[in-house]
């Protein structure tokens, strides 16, 4: 059948929802695809009844497309997530994040649901306005008090594996935080799971349906693990004081300086899905830099034409910022601190070898392995890239322009 009598069908179980001024997503529940899309994509797809044809809705559209973008949008584009009906295309399975390794779900929903409930009036209006200042307060002042101890104290083996494990359980409640505020909203927790990012195991929470929430309400289930993990280390701490325990005031104040990295907005962590809910841009990463390629392109190429708006000059400076720590960070490593990458191997062997005889050691050693450990990570990710692309360039035809 020619393209232009194809009659393009909706699927009955999809949900169009608002993510910003110009841009909706579309929740396929039958696969649990969600996928963002235009304006324009939306006002084309409300143009399907089920009995008009491509032809039809290129006259009705009235604008200079052909029936083979129509076709690319509707059966390909959109078909491949099962939004349009369509025996031509195979229906593409759910993925993870590209960017979770080896990641699988750990708690299930069904077992959170019935935590939840009992958690939701820590969001109550007055409820955090008691407690952020609170938390805040007693922390930061431990922090001042006692920094020099928590990056000296030593600790044997047996601290470091109550260390591990409170640290574990502060960081189920991190996620925990998220799941509780996404149902707090009304919208559907998928549970949390486990994997590994920049070669570190981490948790992470299936909170996708917030996409359907309103922007300030995305915001605040991002803001949630680590609005938790401030209450569990003020749990920590009075704890700790009332005990003489020193190993949970010290554990309370690294977990808050690791919840301060959380809102870095160039990894993918809180402060990242924070900055994106707040300019509405999803997968701003791959937005931002290819703003700032076509910003390069256009400074060199006459007939690329860049608009210079207040959102495409804050994504290309986003990109620009991002390259740019990227480029310091490799150039401290390689000036300043080349021995701790070329000897990382012998360094991390031996300190697995001492610490299972039984020697102490501290945070501050620990420290030391966190600059070559990204310097690999970033290193394997740029070989990885190369290899895809030029894969990609492999099975491009060689009459292909």
């Amino acid at each position: 059948m020619e393209r232009s009598k194809l009659i393009p069908k909706l699927a009955e179980n999809i949900v169009f929802h608002d993510f910003s001024q110009n841009q909706f997503f579309i929740h396929q529940k039958d696969y649990d695809h969600r996928i963002k899309i235009s304006i324009d994509t939306y006002n084309l797809i409300k143009k399907i009844d089920g009995k008009k044809t491509l032809e039809q809705i290129k006259e009705e559209i009235n604008e200079d497309i052909s029936i083979d973008f129509l076709y690319k949008i509707l059966y390909e584009n959109l078909g491949k997530y099962g939004i349009i009906k369509s025996n031509l295309i195979e229906i593409k399975a759910k993925e993870k994040p590209s960017y979770l390794k080896l990641s699988f779900i750990v708690i299930p929903s069904r077992f959170i649901s019935r935590i939840t409930p009992f958690l939701k009036f820590l969001f109550y209006t007055n409820v955090i306005r008691f407690f952020i200042p609170l938390c805040l307060l007693i922390i930061t002042s431990t922090l001042i008090t006692s920094y020099d101890d928590i990056l000296k104290q030593s600790f044997e083996k047996s601290n470091w594996i109550m260390f591990f494990s409170l640290g574990f359980l502060s960081v189920t409640f991190h996620e925990l935080g998220h799941v509780t505020a996404t149902e707090f909203f009304g919208a559907k927790q998928d549970g949390i799971g486990g994997g590994f990012y920049l070669f570190s195991p981490v948790y992470f929470a299936d909170v996708t349906d917030i996409w359907k929430l309103k922007p300030k309400q995305r915001i605040i289930v991002n803001l949630a693990g680590i609005y938790f993990e401030l209450i569990i280390c003020t749990l920590y701490i009075i704890i700790g004081l009332l005990f003489q325990a020193k190993l949970l005031i010290i554990l309370a104040t690294v977990i808050f300086l690791r919840t301060l990295f959380n809102l870095n907005p160039f990894l993918r962590s809180d402060g990242y899905w924070i900055l994106t809910d707040t300019i509405g841009i999803a997968n701003l990463y791959k937005v931002s830099n290819n703003m700032l390629f076509t910003l390069l392109k256009s400074l060199f190429k006459k007939n690329i034409d860049f608009i210079y708006n207040l959102r495409n000059i804050f994504l290309s400076l986003y990109a620009s910022v991002n390259y740019l720590l990227l480029i310091i960070f490799v150039g401290y490593v390689v000036v300043f601190n080349s021995n701790s990458v070329i000897y990382f191997p012998v360094n991390f062997f031996n300190f697995i070898k001492s610490t299972i005889n039984g020697t102490e050691f501290s945070i501050m050693d620990l420290t030391e392995f966190i600059i070559p450990l990204l310097f690999y990570y970033l290193f394997f990710s740029l070989i990885k890239n190369l290899i895809i692309r030029m894969r990609k360039q492999s099975t491009v035809p060689n009459n292909a322009s």
